[in-house]
């Protein structure tokens, strides 16, 4: 009699994203210019108008929140200021996005990865968060709402 054993089968690991697949997916090294954080309407080539919450801006061109991880790009010339006041969740976009929009690339910071708050160096601004250096050395890429500068505190939990 052959008794058979079901040993458990182990998945090889993905491999790390590297830092140029962190990078791209942050939107590509960048700095915004003035005006991140704004509330702002435009409607869109199909017809649909959208109000959110300004993102990035270069130039003529902003990245625009538009809904829950939904960003959507579109010329300053077609936006306009919004007026009303603004849903909640968007109040605290328009407050990430100015707090991001004022880090620099070398300065402390706190930020939120994995569920713990730990503190690392801002190595590289990209249009949708940042590359953060880890004391351990390592580098993770953590999107505009999970950083804030190091001598303050977050003025709600980060999400």
């Amino acid at each position: 009699m052959v008794r058979k054993f079901g040993l458990p089968v182990l998945a090889p690991r993905p491999p790390l994203p590297t830092v140029d697949a962190m990078r791209k997916r942050l939107g590509g090294r960048a700095s915004t210019e003035a005006g991140a954080g704004d509330a702002v309407t435009f409607t869109t080539p199909g017809g649909v108008r959208h109000v959110g919450v300004v993102l990035f801006v270069r130039g003529d061109e902003l990245d625009v929140w538009v809904d829950e991880n939904v960003v959507r790009r579109t010329r300053r010339s077609s936006a306009a200021a919004v007026d009303a006041s603004l849903p909640r969740d968007l109040v605290a976009i328009a407050n990430d996005a100015r707090v991001f929009a004022a880090l620099a690339e070398g300065q402390r910071i706190r930020y939120l990865d994995e569920g713990r708050v730990d503190e690392g160096t801002l190595v590289e601004k990209c249009r949708f968060g940042a590359l953060v250096e880890r004391a351990d050395g390592t580098m993770v890429g953590l999107g505009f709402r999970r950083l804030w500068p190091a001598d303050a505190e977050p003025s709600r939990e980060p999400s």
